[in-house]
């Protein structure tokens, strides 16, 4: 007589444990796209253009980022170009001219900041020093990561 009636609680009871437990597995699972897209980095080509008489530029003049992402150069001058990038930035990097066997430069951010690069005619440091002739024609970009 008991044991019909205690055969339905547990039954019952395991039910609700067992759907208790569904139900906490499946909040805890979260979302897998989001956390798998946001470790991937983006690259954006900022391209530099001859002007007349060595005049440089970026294309474009400001750019906003996440940290983590990263920043491609393409150098389409007849020069090559020291970026130097501000303050306390990643390393500064050489992208070289146009019609050598790579004329692209990589950077990640992985600060969020907002810092300034700073294009360098590398042929033209003065007395060979690894300061640049104020004379330079610069190209800058603001970029802001966050």
């Amino acid at each position: 007589m008991f044991k019909p009636f205690f055969r339905r609680q547990i039954s019952v009871m395991m039910l609700m444990v067992l759907m208790v437990l569904t139900f906490t597995l499946a909040a805890c699972g979260g979302d897998t796209t989001s956390a798998a897209s946001s470790g991937s980095a983006q690259t954006v080509t900022i391209t530099e253009t001859t002007g007349g008489n060595d005049v440089y530029a970026f294309a474009p003049t400001t750019l906003a980022i996440k940290a983590g992402d990263s920043v491609k150069w393409v150098n389409n001058s007849d020069e090559n170009h020291k970026l130097v990038i501000s303050p306390n930035g990643p390393t500064a990097t050489t992208v070289t001219k146009s019609g050598s066997n790579d004329n692209t430069g990589t950077v990640t951010f992985s600060t969020a900041g907002t810092y300034t690069v700073t294009s360098q005619l590398v042929d033209r440091l003065k007395d060979g020093q690894h300061t640049p002739d104020p004379a330079d024609s610069k190209a800058t970009i603001t970029i802001t990561v966050s």
